[in-house]
């Protein structure tokens, strides 16, 4: 009898483990599933969801910038009858208090995908962009920036702040510098204070026919000459992106060197390239070529290139095969008469003719489609400074 007992017993906690154990298993294909649903991609929406059980509990714990898929998971975790604690974080990490905003305070910072020097550069930030601080990791921050991509810079790149300061430099005088290259001097003893690459934006203190007085977030004050740039908020309203100013913007860019995740005049890569063109034109585009594919009035490559229309955006990449869409991993910027000017070691103007001496032939079979950014401005991806909240 004792022994009969004993085998129920386990029998029952058998059966109670392996039903636990496939709640477990459906967590995870529910987690799947809202993934797919909210997530559209990980660069710019960090979701990392896990679940464990104890006892006759499930814990779902990680954390996630997107509050909706939170809600979503929980929602459809009760379907599992199964008593659920919620340890999911949503970000930004209470412990970071009331400082979960930034500036950039110099003049490019580099923002990689893990905690460390080591790790890789997948873009970067010029001085004064605003960021939204997610978490902390010893000295590093992860951020996000307002093209929404996500990453880690090391602390002594950003000016932490509070939304009550932030507020505050968006209603203040701010200037713009507008050189590709250049440096502010020390007011005082005339020694140099930083470089600056074109799209800065600093505190502006004030400004005379010759020189504008400028403070970095920081703190650090320097000098410029007052036409290297203009009033911040004037430049916001004046600045209306067409195909002259692309062209012009872009071409001034030409001889810069490839840099892998480059985003400034002092080096770009493919996707960073004509996002510095567009930015310095007012209008900030998503991160990456496979980023930028998505947005925009699209162009059918087999309508040819004479269908493009200067200052689309071209894309070469993995054609559609199968069951596996197309992935753009080069992007340019068409200028008209066939030629397309790309970072590709570096900036240079290519050709979509065989039998011109600019022709890449190495891109053939490659080219996806163009994408039409003017006349897009205000859907995702595609956004007007002037209309983005953090400016």
């Amino acid at each position: 009898m004792f022994r009969l007992f004993i085998s129920l017993v386990s029998f029952t906690l058998l059966i109670a483990c392996q039903t636990v154990s496939s709640k477990l298993k459906e967590a995870e294909l529910i987690s799947q599933s809202v993934s797919d649903q909210f997530i559209q991609d990980s660069r710019e929406d960090l979701y990392k969801i896990h679940f464990k059980t104890s006892g006759k509990s499930l814990i779902a714990f990680g954390e996630t910038t997107n509050s909706e898929a939170r809600r979503s998971l929980l929602s459809q975790l009760r379907n599992l009858t199964l008593p659920i604690e919620d340890s999911i974080k949503i970000l930004p990490d209470p412990s970071l208090g009331e400082n979960t905003w930034g500036l950039v305070t110099v003049s490019v910072c580099n923002i990689r995908t893990g905690p460390a020097q080591s790790a890789e550069m997948t873009t970067q930030a010029i001085l004064g962009t605003p960021v939204r601080i997610l978490k902390k990791s010893g000295s590093w921050l992860f951020i996000q920036t307002p093209d929404r991509y996500l990453g880690w810079v090391d602390d002594d790149a950003i000016q932490q702040t509070d939304t009550s300061m932030m507020l505050t430099w968006q209603k203040g005088k701010r200037f713009i510098y507008l050189p590709l290259i250049g440096a502010g001097a020390d007011p005082v003893t005339k020694e140099a204070v930083t470089d600056l690459v074109a799209g800065s934006i600093l505190k502006l203190d004030t400004i005379s026919k010759t020189e504008a007085l400028l403070q970095m977030p920081d703190g650090r004050k320097l000098t410029v000459p007052s036409n290297d740039g203009m009033d911040f908020d004037l430049w916001k309203k004046q600045t209306e992106a067409n195909l002259f100013s692309l062209s012009s913007t872009a071409r001034s860019l030409t001889g810069r060197p490839y840099l892998w995740g480059g985003t400034s005049s002092k080096g770009v890569d493919c996707s960073g390239f004509v996002k510095t063109v567009y930015f310095l034109n007012g209008i900030i585009l998503a991160r990456d070529a496979s980023l930028q594919f998505r947005h925009g009035q699209f162009t059918d490559p087999q309508k040819g290139y004479n269908a493009l229309k200067p200052g689309d955006l071209v894309f070469f990449g993995r054609q559609a095969k199968g069951n596996k869409p197309a992935r753009a991993t080069h992007v340019g910027m068409y200028l008209g008469n066939g030629d397309y000017i790309n970072s590709s070691g570096y900036v240079k103007i290519n050709s979509f003719s065989p039998d011109q001496k600019t022709y890449a032939k190495f891109r053939e079979g490659m080219w996806l489609g163009g994408r039409t950014i003017l006349g897009s401005e205000g859907e995702k991806g595609i956004v007007r400074v002037k209309d983005h909240p953090w400016y």
